[in-house]
């Protein structure tokens, strides 16, 4: 299983690795290895690096192992070259060979691609995701990053000033973000604030700007959050729909994002609403079209 440790910088994840490993006690799990951000080789040759762990721990077919690694990794023709003659990706791939070697029971990964190319990034990471999975490796995987969080994690845990302060399945902690603090940092956009209340048996959210049904209790000081996903955008009104709400506003900006348009909308509050190139070209959005936003009570998430 790889876990995910998604956070800002600065927050302490490296130290929650360090604290993992004992390197800040200095008593070292040898059951555990860890691969950093600059990958850390003696000047020795790949072979003699990659050995190192193994004969420290008193592992014997030296190098049978390493050779294989060596060969995994694909630097088996820079066996006898020096640490310091290696570019950054050759260098990360004897660190990476190295941690594997031993056939550690957990491996910890400080954003152990960060500072790599976009091609290297994306080779390394996928052959050792490959080599996870076929070894049942439990993985602790940093990053600051949540698209690369998103891409490798079966598990996901947010740090936040030192703290593990949500975790779970990926798809559970992006979509049901359980403070404003992690919603904000994850990037979540259609975040507002006001208080919720009772009307006519129904649950209504509103402050100054808008005024929405929810399905959630009464709540005098709430934060909600509405995913652009669960929007839908129109030139006209929806009829017959089992949604609750419909509100009306401007497009003020429309931004490309690959296949898929943002729309940013003031509909008293500012919303944005994802939606694909072809349905933006169908209603002919740009700045100042008027737009509807339709959503169910159940998408409006209370943190």
């Amino acid at each position: 299983m790889i876990k995910a440790l998604l956070g800002p910088n600065g927050t302490g994840k490296s130290t929650y690795l360090r604290k993992l490993m004992g390197l800040e006690s200095g008593k070292i799990n040898l059951e555990m290895a860890m691969v950093f951000q600059e990958p850390l080789l003696f000047d020795l040759t790949v072979f003699e690096n990659i050995a190192l762990g193994l004969k420290a721990r008193g592992i014997k077919e030296i190098k049978e192992k390493v050779t294989h690694w060596m060969k995994i990794f694909g630097i088996s023709d820079l066996r006898n070259r020096r640490a310091i003659t290696l570019s950054g990706g050759e260098a990360q791939k004897a660190s990476l060979a190295r941690a594997m070697a031993f056939d550690p029971k957990i491996l910890l990964l400080d954003e152990p691609f960060a500072n790599l190319d976009l091609p290297t990034q994306i080779e390394l990471k996928n052959r050792l995701k490959q080599i996870i999975k076929e070894k049942s490796i439990e993985t602790i995987w940093v990053t600051h990053n949540k698209s690369e969080a998103l891409e490798i994690a079966d598990y996901l845990m947010i740090m936040i000033n030192g703290k593990i302060v949500q975790e779970g399945l990926p798809s559970e902690v992006i979509q049901k973000p359980e403070t404003v603090e992690i919603a904000s940092f994850l990037g979540i956009d259609n975040i507002f604030h006001g208080r919720i209340y009772k009307s006519s048996g129904h649950s209504i959210f509103e402050n100054d700007k808008i005024k929405i049904e929810t399905a959630s209790v009464e709540k005098e000081n709430a934060w909600i959050v509405i995913h652009p996903e669960d929007i839908i955008l129109s030139t006209t009104p929806l009829p017959k729909t089992s949604a609750r709400n419909s509100l009306a506003g401007i497009a003020e900006d429309i931004t490309a994002t690959g296949l898929t348009y943002r729309i940013k909308i003031n509909a008293g509050e500012i919303f944005k609403v994802n939606i694909t190139r072809i349905s933006a070209e169908e209603m002919d959005i740009k700045p100042g079209s008027k737009l509807f936003l339709t959503f169910k009570a159940t998408a409006v998430q209370v943190l």
